[in-house]
């Protein structure tokens, strides 16, 4: 994925801002904004392979969003947290505006 902006709109009513950097280990770090006229905004970071295409960085967050909607509760595993731990390993943070 090169390094740009690009705005998406997602399946929902969420619209996502992305931005991309090419990192020195060959990686991308996606910075991202989901916003809705109707929910809270979010923001966060993705960690994926330089390969990886737009589809697939966006159904990821948009996996991510629709998780921590039917969600009570939101385990990172980079945090201390006392709530029931989520398996997935992926490497998305989310942070509310």
């Amino acid at each position: 994925m090169p390094s740009n902006t690009k705005i998406v709109s997602m399946r929902s009513d969420y619209k996502l801002k992305l931005l991309s950097k090419k990192l020195k280990s060959g990686k991308c770090q996606i910075k991202f904004y989901v916003s809705s006229d109707t929910r809270k905004s979010m923001y966060g970071y993705l960690l994926t392979e330089s390969n990886t295409t737009l589809r697939e960085v966006v159904g990821r967050i948009e996996h991510k969003v629709k998780s921590l909607e039917s969600a009570g509760q939101y385990y990172q595993s980079h945090l201390y947290n006392l709530a029931t731990r989520n398996r997935s390993a992926d490497q998305i943070l989310i942070f509310n505006n």
